[in-house]
């Protein structure tokens, strides 16, 4: 059976990655701003799904994390988010051997914008949890299993929602059978019936007759 997965949509990445650019930046004043960002988009839509001009990708949960890290980390911009203003401005190279490995500072210490850089480990963090805050702005208690129980307590939009919300995964149009797993191209159908099953690289190898998750 397939892996479940999360659906990552150009717009979302880019807003999550943009955003965290100019929260995290000294000064607000990310360098190179704009080149990081068209390599993000550009990387995006190598891998991603074209409908119409609207990129879409699906990976399994759990590979979000190094998925960011590693489009993020292949854009020497972006790495050299890492160097302060004032080593960009003395020619320092992010590979200098002289470069400290760590600084350390207590909240009450008030650096010079041009002295302070960005955390890189701390920014991809940052874009994974904005990257879901984004999704759960999309998401409502609509089809929540544990609607009006008392695990809505705890909930985070609550933040179990991505375990407790079915979404809409009613039969689209011709289809008749439903799969709760998710298809790379956001068809909410068993394999067994979508026109692409036999030239599809990500079917689903399970066997559907005996899947518990048909729809009669």
């Amino acid at each position: 059976m397939r892996e479940q997965t999360v659906l990552i949509s150009e717009r979302d990445l880019l807003y999550a990655i943009g955003g965290q650019l100019f929260e995290q930046a000294p000064n607000r004043e990310p360098r190179n701003a704009q080149k990081i960002m068209m390599q993000v988009r550009d990387a995006f839509r190598k891998e991603a799904y074209n409908d119409n001009e609207y990129y879409s990708l699906r990976i399994a949960e759990e590979k979000l994390y190094k998925y960011i890290e590693s489009l993020l980390m292949g854009i020497k911009e972006f790495v050299e988010l890492n160097l302060s203003q004032n080593e960009v401005d003395n020619g320092v190279n992010i590979d200098d051997e002289s470069r400290p490995k760590y600084t350390f500072t207590d909240r009450y210490s008030k650096i010079p914008w041009k002295s302070d850089f960005i955390d890189l480990d701390a920014f991809i963090r940052n874009v994974v949890n904005r990257f879901w805050i984004i999704k759960y702005a999309e998401m409502s208690c609509f089809g929540c299993i544990n609607k009006d129980t008392d695990k809505c307590s705890w909930c985070a939009i609550n933040n179990k929602l991505r375990v407790n919300y079915k979404g809409n995964r009613e039969p689209r149009g011709k289809y008749t059978l439903v799969c709760k797993f998710d298809c790379y191209k956001s068809r909410y159908i068993c394999c067994e019936e979508c026109d692409d099953k036999n030239v599809c690289a990500k079917k689903c190898d399970g066997n559907y007759k005996g899947c518990s998750n048909v729809v009669k």
